[in-house]
């Protein structure tokens, strides 16, 4: 008798978010200031920084229908893991523009649909025993906030140490990923096109311009802040510390946000995330001091912690079970994919023209418009919200 995996248990999931986002701690705030080191132009650091959010375009729907289809994210979770070592690992040795073109782009292949595939994991656990996803998702938190501050602090300038620290990471998530098990019957109904179905409702489609808006305001800060930290003549602590504050908060946020979801929905709680988001742009359209630029990273635990965590709830409000993966696909690839490409591309560009004051400013608008897209979204049915969001169980 072949014996089925049990449901994905707390830790080989928090211990993968954990070392995900621990790599994803040096890559975001550094990489991009290895790259510039590299006599690369900001444009063509924007360029590099846009081919994760060009192939999250297209490749987590595949990967997510690859999941529903197979019954197995489990395991699409190890191959994509095990490829995006594989694929990070020239990066020790690349060093031209074209090159680095190729090494990303294959990298980008499998590491933009991780967090799709992990978060229809943790929904699925929680779905089936119980607890709170932002619970799970906060580990991944902590391995950001660890990792981010203690590299700032530890370095003096970018060099290869950014990329071998955060490859030996993202083997250890790739080996921990064997660990990961959530059985399900493979479900071979399900259409390639199911997930893209899901653009037919008009509050998922108001949902994910509203977050594609927001995440390329978020492109100055996620691709260039280290770059324009430099320019500010600021340390790379300065860098460190900002992101690891930053996301200290948003750890704090996820802490709270089952209690904050007894009282407010997911659209109310993201149309506070990008106000809040517009102050904190301002905020760095306005000032150079190392004291305010830390202290407004504060923010960060709505930017990231409530938006994300509130677009994942509101998610699984709206997506059958059997297409789990497939809608967390669908929220990534427009979100990170759409948003992430638009985003870097333009912003790249826009920093030699404009500066970073500038860049920053523009961003605190276009906050502004996603927070009152989001105000269009209308509410679910009632009891319509499935314990895969809550803190309860089934039943």
């Amino acid at each position: 008798m072949k014996l089925q995996p049990q449901v994905a248990g707390r830790t080989p999931l928090a211990g993968f978010y954990f070392l995900y986002f621990g790599a994803l701690g040096i890559t975001l705030p550094f990489l991009p200031a290895y790259l510039a080191s590299l006599s690369l132009s900001a444009t063509q650091v924007g360029l590099l920084l846009a081919l994760q959010p060009l192939m999250a375009l297209v490749m987590p729907p595949l990967w997510g229908h690859l999941a529903d289809r197979s019954g197995r994210p489990d395991r699409v979770l190890t191959w994509i893991s095990i490829g995006a070592c594989a694929a990070f690992a020239p990066l020790l040795a690349a060093e031209r523009f074209v090159t680095l073109v190729a090494v990303l782009a294959a990298y980008a292949v499998f590491v933009s649909s991780v967090t799709a595939i992990a978060d229809a994991l943790a929904l699925h656990r929680v779905a089936h025993v119980g607890g709170s996803y932002a619970h799970l998702r906060l580990f991944g938190s902590v391995g950001f906030v660890l990792t981010t501050t203690l590299f700032g602090l530890a370095t003096q300038r970018p060099d290869r140490l950014t990329v071998l620290v955060p490859l030996l990471l993202i083997a250890g998530y790739a080996l921990w990923s064997l660990s990961v098990h959530a059985p399900s019957a493979p479900a071979p109904s399900v259409s390639p096109l199911a997930g893209l179905r899901l653009l037919g409702l008009r509050d998922v489609r108001l949902l994910l311009g509203a977050t594609c808006l927001h995440w390329i305001a978020c492109a100055p800060f996620n691709g260039l802040f280290s770059i324009h930290a430099g320019a500010l003549g600021l340390a790379p602590a300065v860098v460190g510390l900002s992101s690891g504050l930053g996301v200290a908060a948003e750890v704090g946020v996820m802490l709270l946000y089952p209690r904050l979801a007894l009282r407010l929905a997911p659209r109310h709680v993201l149309f506070l995330a990008f106000a809040a988001s517009a102050l904190r742009w301002w905020g760095m359209a306005l000032v150079d001091s190392p004291v305010a630029i830390v202290a407004l990273s504060l923010l960060h635990g709505l930017t990231f912690g409530a938006f994300y965590v509130a677009s994942v709830a509101f998610m699984a409000q709206r997506v059958p079970p059997h297409l789990r993966a497939s809608g967390q696909a669908l929220f990534v690839a427009v979100s990170f994919g759409l948003g992430g490409l638009v985003g870097f591309v333009s912003s790249g560009a826009a920093y030699d023209w404009l500066g970073g004051h500038r860049l920053f400013g523009v961003a605190a608008l276009l906050e502004g418009a996603a927070a009152l897209l989001v105000l269009g979204v209308h509410p679910p049915p009632a009891g319509s919200t499935p314990p895969a969001i809550s803190d309860r169980g089934p039943g």
